[in-house]
């Protein structure tokens, strides 16, 4: 883990890596509205995104979405969920080649003393029922009080998608300095 750095995304950084999850999902037309979302929110300073580079890579991603007012698009009901205290962690994402190699847990560390540095005293993230093995390390990361469940609307992916519903069960932790 020499070659590995943790670090706040630049704009530029923003929008290299979001070129290229539009480009592997180019079947899925939701990572185009994901992009634009995310872009309009960054810009906005309602969110901060965080990268894991290994030799100078994006191999791992996290976003802390910061302001009250942002805009998570995938999500219809945000109230509880971030606050001036309290933000909302969303779009985990590690590159395949890279799980269970330790990277995605160190950029959550990095991620939370980051925000604790900037005086956030709460976390708070959302999680489908069925991914028992995120819950289980939610829970042991320290999410363990309970906010609300949603149904959140999947969009079609494409032209022949059937949309479909989703739970979503959120959490939330309090931090320690």
């Amino acid at each position: 883990m020499s070659n590995y750095v943790c670090k706040v995304a630049s704009r530029d950084e923003l929008l290299k890596r979001w070129n290229y999850l539009v480009k592997i999902h180019s079947d899925n037309n939701s990572w185009v509205v994901f992009k634009e979302n995310t872009i309009r929110n960054f810009d906005a300073n309602n969110i901060i995104v965080y990268y894991g580079l290994l030799d100078d890579n994006i191999i791992c991603e996290m976003t802390a979405y910061i302001k009250p007012d942002a805009f998570i698009g995938d999500i219809e009901d945000s109230e509880g969920l971030y606050s001036d205290t309290m933000a909302y962690l969303a779009a985990f994402r590690t590159d395949k080649e890279y799980e269970g190699n330790g990277y995605f847990s160190k950029l959550y560390h990095y991620v939370e003393n980051d925000l604790i540095e900037r005086g956030y005293t709460e976390l708070s993230l959302g999680v489908g029922p069925e991914a028992v093995r995120n819950i289980l390390i939610y829970f042991h990361l320290g999410y363990t009080e309970y906010i609300k469940t949603t149904v959140e609307h999947d969009p079609p992916k494409n032209e022949f998608d059937i949309p479909k519903d989703e739970y979503v069960n959120f959490y939330k932790k309090v931090l320690k300095k």
